[in-house]
């Protein structure tokens, strides 16, 4: 088969590729970055250098494609803060939408996300439930595949800091959450560092490996799809604090706990980090929406699927790698 990869060589993107061309297909990858050419050469693929706004390069790059992986990129909020995550993940769909009519594209595997089933109540991924709406519009004979993997394991990295006792726990404010987490003796022999955010503690939610999905989205794309279909990707299934015990015992703190904070407290703190009001609400109503297997997972659980090979505890070694690092 013929098949057009976004995402350059990232995280789900590389194994995919690696993976379809180990069985035989013709891969071409996306990448904005030139830098990318020569990576993406060296595992066998053909790189398509240019940018999925860019309407004739994409359209040009999918046509005779048998089939086409797509995804949104990562919005980079850090660049312009106030970006409307919403209106660009419309913008881009109706992108792909354009480019998927002019090539003749009849195959179609979408990365979406958990929550993608509705845009009320679950905060920023709002704007996945957008794009699959905007996907759905193009013909009955475009098949689609919509891939929706829960939480990353690698979005653990962004706790790495107040782990260590650093962050928004360096100072005063950490010396009173370990006072009261880990009482005085814990303080005393030096214990520091927590996982917090306004979902936690027993909170139970599923998790992924980048791994599992591109196992799932190279089964979606060689094989026989018809209409629409949605599926979702899992890894393994934890407490916040199962999470918390691996982390913790693969970098040498065993007691680390993972603290729920009220939904005001998680809006005070992200604003104090001069997020925008309105996304700092999106992600606290984002967060808000896992507690309790909450209005994030109904669907999920609804279409549960067979969890995948890779573990917390596979995760947790590279995590200590990466909280090691200099």
């Amino acid at each position: 088969m013929k098949i057009v990869i976004t995402g350059s060589l990232g995280h789900i993107s590389k194994p995919l590729t690696t993976t379809l061309i180990k069985n035989g297909h013709s891969v071409t990858v996306i990448s904005s970055n030139t830098d990318k050419q020569k990576n993406i050469e060296v595992i066998g693929a053909n790189a398509a250098i240019g940018n999925i706004e860019n309407l004739d390069f994409l359209t040009k790059t999918f046509t005779d494609a048998d089939a086409v992986y797509t995804m949104l990129p990562p919005f980079k909020f850090e660049e312009n803060p106030s970006l409307d995550a919403r209106e660009e993940a419309r913008r881009l769909a109706n992108n792909y939408v354009t480019a998927i009519q002019r090539s003749g594209v009849k195959k179609v595997i979408h990365l979406s996300s958990i929550g993608a089933h509705t845009d009320k109540g679950n905060g920023l991924l709002a704007f996945h439930f957008i794009a699959e709406q905007v996907l759905n519009s193009l013909p009955n004979d475009v098949a689609i595949s919509f891939i929706r993997p829960v939480g990353f394991y690698y979005n653990l990295y962004q706790f790495k800091d107040i782990i260590k006792g650093e962050g928004f726990l360096k100072g005063f404010i950490g010396m009173f959450m370990t006072l009261r987490y880990y009482g005085l003796i814990g303080f005393i022999k030096g214990k520091k560092g927590l996982i917090v955010s306004n979902y936690g503690a027993e909170d139970k939610m599923p998790w992924v490996s980048p791994m599992d999905i591109a196992t799932t989205v190279a089964e979606e794309l060689t094989t026989i799809l018809t209409g629409r279909k949605v599926r979702y990707v899992a890894s393994e299934e934890l407490t916040c604090h199962q999470v918390a015990t691996f982390l913790g015992t693969a970098i040498g703190k065993p007691y680390l706990k993972w603290v729920a904070i009220s939904d005001k407290q998680m809006l005070d703190a992200l604003i104090k980090l001069k997020l925008p009001i309105s996304l700092a609400r999106d992600i606290v109503e984002m967060n808000a929406s896992m507690r309790n297997s909450g209005i994030l997972f109904e669907d999920y659980y609804r279409n549960k699927p067979a969890l995948g090979k890779v573990k917390m505890i596979d995760f947790a070694k590279e995590f200590a790698s990466v909280y090691f690092s200099k």
